[in-house]
């Protein structure tokens, strides 16, 4: 590849390869270039320093795609958000974040952006749940499970099973599906039952 032809993108998609196989100890400018099949010249073009590429890769990792993606699923009824949300989840970069959340055990501005990017997901998906009709706590309780088979699929598995996680996740969305279809419908037989002791 042409070092001119290369963005900071070629290098944040490279750091995260590198993540995913050795974490961050593997992360370095030598590597780097190495696996692009470019110079160090070509990397400082772009970063001023290692620790410079640190900090925007991990920017690069917390908005990979979600400015893409969240006004698509917004734009989606219940339904179809949780199978979107679900297919994302498992298409994630996962080894690369289990490294993160290593990384995050001695590296503060590591930590600050995995501490982010789970309380942005669990936020976000609590929402689409209020959205879809479920009750604020139990929104937000439901939303507190799905991280939680996340995250410890990510810790539990190296390489991440993709397939088992799916299995995971479809018996979530079904569980998720029958508490939506419970909390529309108990309002609506709360005032059945109203109109029938008022006649």
């Amino acid at each position: 590849m042409a070092s001119d032809s290369l963005g900071k993108a070629d290098y944040f998609d490279a750091g995260l390869e590198l993540l995913a196989s050795g974490g961050i100890g593997a992360v370095t400018i030598a590597a780097l270039c190495y696996r692009l099949g470019v110079t160090k010249g070509s990397f400082y073009h772009h970063f001023a320093s290692q620790t410079t590429f640190q900090k925007e890769l991990l920017g690069y990792w917390a908005s990979e795609r979600v400015e893409e993606l969240i006004p698509l699923i917004e734009a989606m009824d219940p339904v179809e958000r949780l199978e979107a949300l679900k297919r994302g989840a498992v298409g994630l970069r996962h080894e690369a974040e289990s490294a993160i959340r290593a990384w995050a055990r001695t590296n503060t501005a590591a930590a600050a952006a995995q501490a982010q990017v789970d309380r942005d997901r669990e936020t976000r998906l609590a929402g689409f749940l209020v959205d879809a009709g479920i009750e604020k706590d139990r929104a937000a309780l439901l939303a507190r499970i799905g991280m939680s088979i996340l995250i410890a699929t990510q810790q539990l598995e190296h390489p991440v099973d993709r397939n088992r996680l799916m299995a995971a996740f479809d018996e979530y969305q079904r569980w998720l599906e029958s508490v939506i279809a419970s909390e529309v419908r108990a309002p609506v037989l709360s005032v059945v039952g109203r109109k029938k002791k008022s006649r």
